[in-house]
This record gives structure tokens, C-alpha cells and sequence, in this order.
């Protein structure tokens, strides 16, 4: 067994000692040695013989006081695994045994002798306990994250194992104990076995992967060309857990979780494909929440109509829903009267845009949510006019539709790229807010009136977004 911390000779071996207490209950005890007493500066100190095995026949328990055995630690000789202070171990055959010749059968011995101390601990101790008193007995090291674990929890000072249980825990002795099912103490065993037999595994594999991609790939790359690190089968599942807390992810897992569902999301679907279409449904949820939350701060606040078409080139599908219809964009600050789209002509619009299907030609003219769209005095019986600034932006509009529709020719000669129609171009003007009360009348009879221009509000915009998250939460919720 591997010796931690000081290394002494051959003679670093403690001495054990046998006290029956009372008919079937042997204690042992522990001495360290002569070595380790001068390294600890306790020759002679009578307080270094320590409890260490307790054998209670009447309770069939074992019970082990775990004691720390390192020189060189300030607690030395004081519990190892603090602060649980005993070990007891619960079932039916947690004493030695010894079989009869006769009938074969089985029936506890009490150990008697240091022999059967050592037989004991060599032959009954549980996997997952350190078997040699040199050590302090107690716990492996790979299973602290138990200890650490019952560490948290105030008041415990014993563990119990005992087959009265199977994978349910509980607190009994005024909660000083905690108690829990050998099976359960296996399966964390295993488990945590597991967990470093993939540990090693992997780091072996990217220390391989290491040398040949420095190595063996940079003398010589045709004859060692470049390898990709493989993954074992479950290996991501069992790193992530059950569990996935979003706020201990870092930037580059958020990156790698990207990467690795937009490289598998075609191999998935055939066999996780409702769990990708949920993924799916989530993600565009997610998307129109934030979208959403982000216009609904930009309204209240004062706001430019540059920011307002970078909003909408970042989120071109706000967009359909202006135009009710699949749209295309062909170029943000387009000009319209010249060659090329993207400069040189004579009049310049926020977007232009093609219908998806039709390719017919449609326009959008972006203002702000601030600008006016009725007069402030009532023309007569509860009559309002359209504003100054709102005849303004349909002129603008109407006057960018006509040069469109001149010089169309000349656009599809020298923008081959683009399939453009102009079998009768649309306007769509998004500017300010839906007028409030009585004011609503005037504005739909005179927007309504408009031939081949329309005007929606930043408001309305809006409430088709909200309307569209609703219908997509229906369709999860399914």
C-alpha cells in the first residue's frame, strides 16, 4: 500500500492492542510508531494510544474510529474525518466469521488475538475502507466527498452503514448520527470508481492527443496527419449531469453547447427529433422574449431612426409581419433612382424588399415612435387631420415608389443578382404610436385611404409580436 506524507524504514509499524471491555465487546486500540511519535514530538505521551476498532458482538456492529496517523498534520492522532468521529458498520455478517467443517455453516467469532484483528481487516472490512491501521483506518481517499458532503450538516458526528436499508438515509441518536444503507454506500462507491476510471482515461487520451498533435503531426503531417480528440459513448452526458445550472456556465461551454447541437442536430433528429423540435420552440421563444423586452425599452425612451433600422436589419421578420407576406431583403439604404442599389442613385430608402414568392418590389420607410401622425386641433365634429409630419413621410414614400417604378429597367440590368418586379410596388411606413381615443377614427380612415401605401404603428409592430410568443407558447405547451 502507498505510504502519504513521510517515509520511514521498515520499522514504521504501529503496535494494536486488545481490551475486552465486557463479554462481547473487544476494543482495539493503536500505537503509532517509535518513527512517527519522534516526527510528531510525542515519545512517552501516553495520549498517543488511540481507540481504533470497537467489536460489539450483542449489536452485530463493528465500529471503526478513523484516526489521523500523519506526523506532520496538526491533528495528529485525532479523528480522521473530522468531523465525523466513528464509522459503524451494521449487518449480519459485520464480525469475522468462521465456517464449520461439519455443516458448513457460518457463526461470529469475537477476535481474540491480534491475528484475528488482521484477519478481520484483511478478509471482512467493506470495500472502500483503507484496511491497514497504519493508515487510520476509515474511509479511501476517493470517497471524501462523502465525509465532505456529511460535513455540511450540522450536529452529525457518526456515520452508521447497515443493511437495514437499501438507498434511503435518515438522521436517528438526536440527529448526531447519519444513517444510511450499505447498498447506497456501494452505489456511491461504484460511481465514483466510474468516475475516475473515465478521468484517467481521458486524461491518458489527451496527453496521447497532446504529443501526436506536437510531436508526431509537426515532423511530419502526411505521414501523422491531424487528429480529432474522439469522446467515449455517454462520455457528455455523464460530464453535464442531470443537472444543468445556467449561471455556472462559462462563455466557452455556452460556445460549446452551440457548436456541438448545430453539428449533431441532423444526426439527432432521428432519434431525438421531438426533443429538437422543443429545443427548437424554446429557442425562438427565448428569442421574440428578448425581442420583445428590447423594443419595449427602446419606447421608453427617446430613440432615432437609425437605431430603429438596425433593430430591424438584426430582426428582419418583424418585417413579414409589416408586409403580411414573406419579404426578402435586398438592401438596407437602398437608392432607388440610380444603377446599383447600393449607391449612386438619386433617392435613398430605409429597405427594399422583394416578396418572396412574387418578387414584386415593396419599400419601407422607417421614422421614430415619437413622430406625430394627427393635427392637434380638431378640424370640425371630431374630424382629425393628418399631421404635417405624417404627409411629409407618405410623400416621401409615394415619391420613392415612382422612381422605383421609372427607372425598374435600369435596376435589373445592372443588379443581375436580384430577381425584382415591379408589378405594382408597395409602400409600408412604420411611424409613431396609435393615437389615443377619439383620435383613432381620423387615423384609420385616413391611413386606410391611402392607395398602395400603408402605415403601421411601432405599437402594433409590437402587440404582432406578443401575439405571435402567444401562439408559440400554445403550440409548446401542446
Amino acid at each position: 500500500m502507498a505510504t502519504f506524507g513521510p517515509q520511514f524504514s521498515d520499522d514504521d509499524q504501529g503496535r494494536l492492542e486488545l481490551s475486552l471491555a465486557t463479554p462481547g465487546l473487544v476494543d482495539v486500540y493503536f500505537t503509532p510508531s517509535e518513527a512517527r511519535l519522534r516526527a510528531a514530538g510525542r515519545v512517552g505521551d501516553a495520549s498517543a494510544r488511540v481507540l481504533l476498532l470497537r467489536f460489539d458482538a450483542k449489536a452485530e456492529t463493528t465500529t471503526i474510529f478513523p484516526v489521523n496517523t500523519m506526523p506532520t498534520s496538526a491533528r495528529f492522532l485525532q479523528p480522521k474525518h473530522d468531523p465525523i468521529i466513528s464509522i459503524a458498520l451494521v449487518q449480519e455478517h459485520s464480525l469475522a466469521t468462521i465456517i464449520d467443517d461439519f455443516d458448513d455453516s457460518e457463526h461470529f467469532v469475537m477476535p481474540k488475538t491480534l491475528e484475528d484483528v488482521q484477519m478481520y481487516l484483511n478478509e471482512c472490512m467493506p470495500s472502500g475502507f483503507t484496511k491497514d491501521p497504519n493508515f487510520g483506518l476509515g474511509l479511501d481517499r476517493t470517497l471524501s466527498f462523502i465525509i465532505q458532503a456529511l460535513a455540511k450538516i450540522d450536529g452529525v458526528e457518526h456515520l452508521r452503514l447497515t443493511d437495514a436499508k437499501t438507498f434511503d438515509v435518515s438522521r436517528v441518536d438526536d440527529g448526531q448520527t447519519f444513517e444510511m444503507g450499505f447498498q447506497l454506500f456501494d452505489e456511491l462507491r461504484r460511481g465514483a470508481d466510474r468516475f475516475d476510471d473515465k478521468a484517467r482515461a481521458s486524461s491518458r487520451k489527451k496527453k496521447t492527443q497532446l504529443a501526436y498533435s506536437n510531436l508526431l503531426h509537426k515532423i511530419d503531417k502526411d505521414t501523422f496527419p491531424l487528429k480529432l480528440f474522439e469522446r467515449e459513448p455517454d462520455d457528455i452526458a455523464e460530464t453535464i449531469g442531470r443537472t444543468i445550472v445556467d449561471a455556472k456556465l462559462s462563455e466557452k461551454d455556452r460556445a460549446a453547447v452551440i457548436g456541438l447541437a448545430k453539428a449533431t442536430v441532423r444526426s439527432t433528429l432521428n432519434t431525438q427529433r421531438e426533443s429538437v423540435i422543443k429545443l427548437h420552440n424554446e429557442i425562438e421563444l427565448a428569442s421574440l422574449d428578448e425581442l420583445i423586452a428590447h423594443i419595449e425599452a427602446k419606447l421608453a425612451v427617446k430613440t432615432t431612426e437609425l437605431q430603429w433600422q438596425a433593430l430591424f436589419e438584426a430582426n428582419p421578420f418583424i418585417l413579414d409581419m409589416a408586409f403580411n407576406v414573406p419579404v426578402l431583403l435586398l438592401q438596407g439604404q437602398a437608392h432607388v433612382g440610380g444603377k446599383k442599389l447600393s449607391g449612386g442613385g438619386e433617392k435613398i430608402t430605409d429597405f427594399l424588399f422583394a416578396n418572396q414568392l412574387t418578387d414584386n418590389l415593396a419599400i419601407l420607410e422607417i421614422k421614430t415612435p415619437a413622430t406625430t401622425l394627427l393635427s392637434a386641433r380638431e378640424y370640425r365634429g371630431g374630424v382629425y387631420g393628418p399631421s404635417p409630419e405624417l404627409v411629409s413621410a407618405v410623400t416621401q414614400l409615394l415619391d420613392q415608389v415612382n422612381h422605383l417604378q421609372s427607372d425598374i429597367f435600369r435596376l435589373k440590368a445592372f443588379n443581375p443578382d436580384h430577381r425584382m418586379e415591379s408589378f405594382g410596388v408597395r409602400g409600408v411606413l412604420v411611424a409613431g404610436l396609435i393615437p389615443e381615443a377619439e383620435r383613432k377614427r381620423s387615423f384609420e380612415l385616413y391611413r386606410n385611404a391611402l392607395g398602395g401605401i400603408s402605415i403601421i404603428t411601432f405599437d402594433e409592430l409590437l402587440a404582432k409580436l406578443k401575439s405571435l410568443r402567444t401562439l408559440l407558447a400554445r403550440r409548446e405547451n401542446r
